[in-house]
């Protein structure tokens, strides 16, 4: 069953953006139901480590697409990426040392901030760089 599920509503109209979006609702779809599941630990682990890493590859995009186009809310944004990767990282460890408990609370987590992060942050800086670009 998924957690979350892309909709219209996401789509911030930059199709590379767009799509790195459903990957990431993907990941964090797999991750929610090996965690229901019952998979063990070190398919959690794997799995947590992939969507850390496949986030930190989509706000790389995300972050060059502001660069280039001067984009005045940079730093903000880019501030709200760092501290999720911070977190994820810190979750990943803790519970490969068997300090935190795994549970679907994370996935919600997870889901909570995508989809918050897309609706307020994301949509209106690709909003901002058409602006931009279509002068």
């Amino acid at each position: 069953m998924e957690l979350i599920s892309w909709n219209k509503s996401y789509e911030t109209g930059h199709p590379i953006v767009d799509g790195q979006h459903r990957n990431l609702f993907a990941l964090v779809n797999n991750l929610h139901t090996a965690i229901q599941d019952g998979h063990s630990k070190t398919i959690l682990v794997e799995t947590m480590e992939k969507l850390a890493s496949y986030v930190d590859t989509h706000f790389k995009t995300e972050e060059e697409l502001m660069l280039s186009n001067s984009y005045p809310h940079f730093e903000s944004h880019k501030q709200k990426h760092d501290e999720l990767k911070d977190q994820a990282f810190k979750l990943i460890k803790l519970f490969s040392m068997g300090k935190v408990d795994l549970t679907a609370t994370i996935s919600k987590f997870l889901s909570d901030w995508l989809t918050h992060h897309i609706m307020e942050t994301d949509i209106a800086m690709i909003k901002w760089v058409r602006e931009r670009n279509s002068n």
